[in-house]
């Protein structure tokens, strides 16, 4: 059996699906895709023959969320180890028991679980509804059809009203690191989300910090009656 299929069997042993809800990945924007449908407590990296590999997921992980990460490898020296371990909050190498990677899963819940903030189930203010549980997106009562990069960029907007994000704060956080620096990617998903959530309008929500990047801004008084009125009108 191959080192990939033995981590895999380990964690089906050790976390039995009757006590744990579990969801897999193949690769980096799998993973982010996961992470945002399913927001996850833990993440668990099954590393493999590149131990780099392992480390480098979860600091992509970790540019998107501070989310709890164990990697578990089949094989790994200890430069690898003090690698993983500059991300990953515990670093497991095989041969281990599928009780003690239970227990360590509970310990790293333990010791994070009170230090996350806790997420915005519903985002709703009469006009624009997103609900981050759901993955659910409505504008004037009607659904909102975006793509799996545009929910991801409005919900981590939507999750942190009012904090100004860089562009490469955002390419890192929706894309992943690799694609800092491609602002045109960026500026193009801005101007596809804003014409699908305040169309025939100026940009309201997803506003513009000139010179240091953009900011999602709840719609309050009367900006928020013209644009209540803009959506019953369309």
């Amino acid at each position: 059996m191959g080192a990939d299929r033995r981590l895999s069997a380990l964690v089906r042993s050790a976390l039995p699906a009757t006590a744990y809800r579990l969801g897999s990945a193949a690769d980096a924007p799998s993973a982010l895709d996961l992470l945002f449908a399913a927001r996850p407590d833990l993440a668990l990296i099954l590393g493999g023959p590149d131990a780099g590999e392992a480390a480098a997921l979860c600091r992509e992980l970790h540019a998107v969320d501070d989310l709890p990460t164990i990697i578990l490898a089949a094989d790994a020296d200890t430069a690898a180890r003090v690698r993983g371990l500059t991300c990953a909050d515990d670093y497991v190498v095989l041969p281990v028991a599928p009780a003690e990677v239970e227990a360590r899963v509970a310990a790293v819940l333990r010791r994070t679980r009170p230090c996350r903030e806790p997420s915005l189930p519903v985002f709703d203010d009469g006009r624009l509804r997103v609900d981050l549980r759901l993955r659910i997106v409505s504008l004037g009562g009607g659904p909102v059809d975006l793509t799996p990069t545009e929910y991801r960029l409005l919900a981590l907007l939507v999750s942190n009203a009012g904090r100004v994000f860089t562009h490469d704060q955002l390419l890192a956080r929706v894309w992943g690191t690799a694609y800092t620096g491609d602002s045109h990617l960026l500026r193009l998903h801005i101007a596809n989300l804003r014409r699908k959530i305040e169309p025939g309008s100026p940009p309201h929500y997803v506003r513009t910090m000139r010179g240091v990047g953009y900011a999602f801004q709840p719609v309050t008084g009367a900006a928020a009656t013209s644009a209540r009125q803009g959506v019953s009108r369309g």
